[in-house]
């Protein structure tokens, strides 16, 4: 799943800036970047006994040291283009962090699979 998250998010630029997506932590210089890991997997469904899918479910975490809210429709416009399904009722309210001066966004996703 992650190698199909980082091809969705591949050269993803709001306003023409560069944003950098990766998988739980971010350690580069970056002021606007975004971190995503699956938080839950759910609603199976089952034939002969068998699973045959499932929902899973992505958190995508925005963080800016600005306004960040044209990243999230960014984010939320992608997503969808792309079959995810925004889950605004596992979405965070909006959060300052003092201690890093960073604006942070929690946005849900989810998308049906298939068991391989």
């Amino acid at each position: 799943m992650n190698k199909e998250i980082q091809s969705i998010f591949k050269g993803f630029a709001v306003n023409g800036k560069q944003i950098p997506v990766s998988y739980m932590i971010y350690k580069g210089n970056e002021t606007t970047y975004i971190t995503y890991m699956e938080t839950d997997k759910g609603n199976s469904f089952s034939a002969d006994n068998e699973i045959q899918g499932y929902i899973s479910y992505y958190d995508f975490d925005v963080y800016s040291k600005g306004n960040y809210l044209t990243v999230v429709t960014a984010v939320k416009r992608l997503m969808k283009e792309n079959g995810w399904t925004w889950q605004p009722s596992r979405d965070s309210p909006d959060m300052y962090e003092n201690d890093t001066g960073y604006y942070h966004k929690t946005l849900c996703f989810a998308i049906e699979r298939e068991v391989e």
